[in-house]
């Protein structure tokens, strides 16, 4: 079962066994009861990863009760900050014992260096809660597109298991015809057991792929609030929206993604805290290089995109040529010209063509989703 909800952060579980990571981030008037009831099930779907991220990811909660005790410590402007670091450094003074003794003397001097330490924060300091809100709301994007790519490579792994049990059946028919051919007196012993080694190393490559599936899978729900051991069902990847990727505006785009970059928006709201203008100087200076970087990582993204979409076209081409052949040559077994051994080679080679479109297509959802997050705040800055 997906986590069952609380309302906070610190939410008493009454009656209930469950794990940290199935309490519920928000409180539950926060989302109606539909979308409650989505998010508790035991289904995964693609499109919930975010709100699960924001619900149930430990580290997610995690910053969420170390902002709220940021704000109950330190306040939300920078000033607030500032003048509880000078607080500190106070209490620290006024906490020195004045003795005579080398002991007295070594903490007194420790309590004085941490107090001139915790002064010289409050004169540097430029972080505010604002600061470290989007620090934490930039590493729960980071999280949900981490969950993305994983949610896409346990599929991913499913097309490469499908992929190495079409090419075991090759080789195990070309195994069956070495064997042919040693009873003809055309193989020798050696051929044969190379090409058994063949089939057995490829045996090999599917376990492997599908302990990695597995690993993937378990990552990807306890990141989500479940169990490694649960099972829940993982529905299928969205669609490609080929129409949506044609309407890019790259230009558009751009100005978007240095909007809402987290980076940039940090170092921001650190220039506006700044007191100094040395200070100033080299966050504008920090700040024309995101801009500037956020721009190219967008363009460089985008041009990802449209490789993976001219690989995907290609290959839906090469696609609808396999299947031509392989009616061809169906025609051609059917008029007893070829042999089944041959049938077979054009049979693979159709699936084989049917893997790399599902391939394209995956590998055009994953950039096609990584361009969208740098759009939207997560393209590099630096």
């Amino acid at each position: 079962m997906k986590p069952i909800i609380f309302c906070g952060i610190l939410a008493c579980v009454m009656g209930i066994s469950a794990p940290m990571a199935a309490m519920a981030s928000s409180p539950e008037f926060s989302r109606t009861e539909e979308e409650w009831e989505r998010l508790k099930d035991n289904v995964l779907e693609y499109e919930e990863i975010a709100d699960l991220i924001h619900e149930y990811n430990v580290t997610v909660q995690n910053n969420q009760y170390e902002y709220q005790e940021f704000l109950n410590d330190y306040g939300t402007t920078k000033t607030d900050v500032s003048d509880e670091y000078l607080k500190l450094a106070s209490d620290l003074e006024s906490s020195k014992s004045g003795g005579d003794t080398a002991s007295e003397r070594v903490s007194d001097l420790q309590l004085e260096l941490q107090a001139k330490s915790l002064r010289e924060q409050a004169d540097d300091n430029i972080e505010d809660s604002h600061t470290y809100y989007l620090t934490y709301a930039q590493a729960e994007d980071n999280l949900a597109m981490s969950a993305q790519s994983k949610f896409i490579a346990y599929y991913d792994y499913q097309l490469q298991i499908e992929e190495a049990e079409a090419s075991r059946e090759t080789l195990e028919d070309a195994y069956q015809l070495t064997l042919l051919k040693q009873q003809a007196g055309t193989a020798t012993q050696a051929e044969v057991l190379t090409a058994l080694e063949a089939v057995q190393t490829q045996e090999n490559t599917e376990a492997t792929l599908r302990q990695q599936m597995e690993n993937t899978r378990q990552s990807l729900i306890v990141m989500l609030g479940w169990n490694g051991s649960d099972e829940p069902e993982i529905r299928d990847l969205p669609e490609t929206d080929l129409e949506a990727m044609e309407a890019i505006d790259l230009e558009a785009d751009q100005q978007t993604a240095v909007e809402q970059n987290y980076t940039l928006q940090i170092n921001e709201r650190k220039y506006e805290n700044s007191a100094t203008e040395a200070k100033r100087d080299d966050l504008a200076k920090t700040i024309e290089s995101n801009r500037k970087n956020i721009r190219v990582s967008v363009a460089g993204a985008y041009q990802s995109l449209q490789t993976s979409k001219l690989s995907y076209e290609q290959a839906l081409s090469d696609q609808t040529a396999a299947a031509r052949d392989l009616e061809l040559a169906q025609q051609k077994w059917d008029a007893g010209m070829i042999t089944q051994y041959e049938l077979n080679e054009y049979r693979v080679t159709a699936e084989t063509k049917e893997l790399a479109v599902r391939r394209a297509e995956i590998d055009l959802l994953q950039t096609y989703e990584t361009y969208q997050w740098y759009v939207n705040g997560l393209a590099s800055a630096e």
